[in-house]
């Protein structure tokens, strides 16, 4: 069945101070998640690793409310390469991407929750973070994201060492035994999920994949967002509002 996967933070083009990419590892209500370095060069780019080899089923994406990449890609790998550097594509395969709200309906005072429907096997996880878009708040230019949750269910299911990796593997990241709260918690539960509008498919190279969105409103109530996902293609997909 497939739940939650664990996951680190093994490299991020960058960071501003206190907004560390390894935020996305703590998930709670509270939490400030990663934001790109002032005046960045783009894209930026966070590569995770799960804690096991996996078929990733979903992909959940928490943007800030101001600061908002125009496009999110994605990437998936079995390993990384030999001599890893930030932006290097080598045995890294494309998924596809989604567009991300400007939020200027909302006056950038809610944040979209952003759900893509996936198939795809790899323990490696690259996001790539395009041009912001440009409103009053974002001064410096940044992108950010608060939250992330991998959605999946394992692909070994015959290694009996899947387990003692996994807490191996976030012990050596967080400095602490993988059953700390923190890892166990989620963002959603400070997101309402009412009013949301399926968009499509996501037609990667790989698997089809759908992308579900969620804006919060003012004090009016939920502004549904009609930013259209578009395959590896670039074509934009047929809107079904439900």
């Amino acid at each position: 069945m497939p739940h939650k996967i664990g996951f680190v933070v093994v490299s991020s083009s960058g960071h501003e101070d206190g907004f560390s990419a390894r935020e996305l590892m703590i998930h709670a209500p509270t939490v400030s998640g990663w934001r790109s370095p002032r005046f960045c060069q783009f894209p930026q780019e966070i590569v995770l690793q799960m804690v096991e080899r996996c078929r990733i089923r979903k992909l959940q994406l928490l943007a800030h409310q101001y600061m908002i990449s125009s496009k999110i890609e994605f990437y998936i790998s079995e390993n990384l390469p030999e001599y890893f550097a930030p932006y290097q594509a080598e045995r890294f395969r494309r998924l596809g991407y989604v567009s991300l709200c400007d939020n200027g309906k909302t006056g950038c005072k809610a944040r979209e929750l952003k759900s893509v429907y996936v198939d795809a096997v790899g323990q490696f996880l690259k996001l790539i973070f395009h041009q912001n878009h440009v409103n009053k708040y974002n001064i410096y230019n940044q992108v950010a994201l608060v939250a992330i949750n991998i959605i999946g269910d394992p692909a070994d299911f015959s290694d009996e060492s899947n387990t003692a990796s996994r807490e191996k593997l976030i012990d050596h990241y967080l400095g602490h035994n993988s059953e700390d709260p923190a890892l166990e918690g989620s963002y959603a539960s400070s997101v309402r999920t009412r009013g949301e509008s399926t968009l499509g498919e996501l037609k990667g190279p790989t698997a089809p994949s759908a992308v579900t969105v969620s804006v919060p409103g003012t004090s009016l109530g939920w502004l549904p967002c009609h930013m259209p996902a578009v395959d590896d293609k670039g074509t934009p997909f047929q809107r079904c509002l439900v």
